[in-house]
């Protein structure tokens, strides 16, 4: 009986052990992954915005190719296009006044 209650004890502390190693094992190879998939997703999306980028330089330049706009009707565009467009042609400006 002595034994089997000993026994009994050292398989709990094995299995305590064991399930300790094996979660810091986890948690390593957790964090591994996260740092992958992060790494990706910032890869992903910054092509993501150069190519939003390039697809707006083509359409504004498709535009303007296409028709000479009045300062009227350059204004009504730009009132029509999104948030994110306008921030985009924001920049361009910007970078052509510093340049």
């Amino acid at each position: 009986m002595k034994e089997t209650l000993e026994n009994v004890m050292l398989m709990g502390l094995g299995a305590m052990v064991m399930t300790s190693e094996k979660a810091k094992g986890l948690k390593e190879e957790l964090l591994k992954k996260g740092e992958e998939a992060y790494k990706q997703g910032q890869e992903l999306n910054e092509e993501l915005k150069h190519n939003i980028s390039e697809k707006i330089k083509e359409n504004v330049t498709v535009t303007v190719e296409k028709k000479d706009l009045t300062k009227d009707e350059l204004i009504d565009r730009i009132k029509n296009l999104s948030e994110a467009d306008k921030k985009e042609i924001l920049k361009v400006l910007k970078a052509k006044k510093d340049a």
